[in-house]
């Protein structure tokens, strides 16, 4: 029986849920300062959420606790970037989920989800996550592996080197890649500090730069989603040879030095091409500075 199959099969073991107020799916208003607020009943693990049109799901940067499953009708992902108005990236229908990532990895929501029609939503907490694997063979691990392969097409999408890798090596890399999220004003390296870790980005930006010993300094080109960085410190035992800063809230792939080492140093695919974009990126670095080649 496929996932979505059995997914359908818990529609009978649960209530509905009251139908939705606009607004976040799962959001529950907030009380006036004056009033005690009474307790709230835990989320049931798994239930059907019914809204209309023009509803809000779920928005980007919030905390996720959900994910969900479209049984009937269709809704719109909307991303947004550096402030502007968010666009239409794509449409799940019947049968596709969204949501999983942030419930299984701790990261926040990388996406708005809006309905474009009537929706029939099945939605799961952790604990309905869990009640899949307990009553219906769904494993927690199959649905990490679920986040991980959309983390990983996303990359794909928008980093060149890795689209350009052989599958299998690409896979490897969406087994060991770990999703965060960083929040505005982090430092993930620090120029004459060692990198720790290969990182891509895939949802903010970031900003590179190096400060002179007088306390000038010197900007570069922010980084933007799909962006890859911290190859040069990982493969030639390099210091950071510029600063990386998140200028947003950011959400990454992040994949640890000995993870590297052990598991892809060898890879010759993967190896050749970030030894050429290191070259290209210090070549760049000491033009910028006006530093001799």
């Amino acid at each position: 029986m496929s996932l979505f199959a059995r997914l359908q099969a818990l529609l009978s073991a649960h209530p509905s849920a009251p139908e939705a107020s606009a607004g976040p799916a799962s959001a529950t208003p907030s009380a006036p300062a004056n009033v005690t607020e009474p307790e709230v009943a835990p989320a049931p693990p798994v239930c059907t959420r019914y809204l209309q049109a023009g509803q809000v799901v779920v928005r980007e940067g919030d905390p996720g606790n959900s994910m969900f499953v479209v049984l009937e009708g269709r809704v719109a992902v909307l991303r947004g970037n550096d402030g502007a108005a968010n666009m239409e990236v794509g449409r799940l229908g019947s049968g596709e989920f969204f949501g999983e990532l942030a419930l299984l990895t701790g990261t926040k929501r990388t996406a708005t989800v809006v309905t474009v029609e009537d929706v029939v939503l099945l939605e799961l907490t952790q604990a309905g996550v869990r009640e899949l694997g307990k009553d219906y063979g769904v494993k927690g691990d199959q649905m990490q592996l679920a986040a991980k392969e959309r983390l990983l097409a996303d990359t794909l999408r928008s980093n060149p080197l890795i689209a350009a890798l052989p599958p299998e090596v690409q896979h490897e890399l969406g087994d060991a890649f770990v999703p965060c999220t960083v929040p505005a004003g982090e430092t993930l390296l620090t120029r004459g500090q060692p990198g720790d870790a290969l990182y891509v980005l895939l949802r903010g930006q970031c900003e590179v730069f190096h400060t002179h010993s007088d306390g000038r300094q010197t900007s570069f080109p922010l980084l933007e989603e799909g962006a890859l960085f911290g190859e040069i410190s990982l493969l030639r035992s390099r210091l950071a040879t510029a600063t990386v800063r998140t200028v947003t809230p950011c959400t990454l792939l992040k994949l640890e030095r000995e993870v590297f080492r052990k598991a892809f140093l060898g890879q010759p695919d993967l190896r050749g091409a970030l030894v050429r974009l290191g070259l290209e990126r210090l070549k760049h670095t000491l033009e910028v500075m006006g530093e001799p080649k």
